[in-house]
């Protein structure tokens, strides 16, 4: 998509594009059902290649080009908004990340589910972004140290002041993997 294109044709391009999550990466082998089949976890080999990808992020630091290729969009349009957390301008949308951590480990998964299929740089970025934020809760133990993940409600400081977060963190080395509206979850 370029920015040229039509607000009609973009509707168009993320309507033609999207997929199912969850039959999308069942179908990649990136997760699989848990034993009892009542949720899904990442599939064994698909965690090493993300254990792998993320040692060459973390070595290599992260790119203005790495947030660009992960949500489809030319580098020229991807900014740096200069807040007080981990965040990118993608053309006029800013996107966030609780960390560092969690935006590595993002451009960690981005990088092997393009190498698992050409089908993923089609998929809209708003829902790439989705779909990567999302796979950050399958990780049972933290992939920067290997300690038990575990998820908490807490009052945060946020870009908008203090807000109610259910987070999944490291309970070792304390990585903010994952926060969201406490109001997204029943009973938090």
């Amino acid at each position: 998509m370029s920015d040229s294109d039509s607000a009609a044709d973009r509707i168009e391009y993320r309507k033609r594009n999207a997929v199912d999550p969850e039959a999308f990466l069942l179908d990649l082998k990136v997760v699989e059902p848990t034993e009892r089949g009542e949720n899904l976890r990442f599939a064994p080999e698909f965690t090493e290649r993300i254990e792998t990808q993320l040692e060459c992020v973390r070595a290599d630091g992260v790119e203005t080009s790495d947030v660009a290729t992960m949500f489809g969009a030319n580098e020229d349009d991807v900014t740096d908004p200069g807040r007080e957390y981990t965040a990118y301008k993608i053309h006029a949308t800013v996107r966030n990340w609780p960390s560092d951590a969690a935006l590595e480990l993002d451009v960690a998964t981005d990088r092997e589910l393009q190498t698992e299929t050409d089908r993923w740089a089609d998929v809209p970025g708003r829902q790439r972004y989705n779909i990567l934020q999302s796979l950050r809760s399958f990780h049972d133990e933290c992939p920067f140290c290997n300690g038990e993940v575990s998820i908490s409600d807490e009052t945060v400081e946020s870009c908008c002041g203090d807000l109610e977060v259910v987070t999944v963190n490291c309970r070792d080395c304390g990585r903010r993997l994952l926060e969201f509206s406490a109001d997204a979850v029943p009973d938090a």
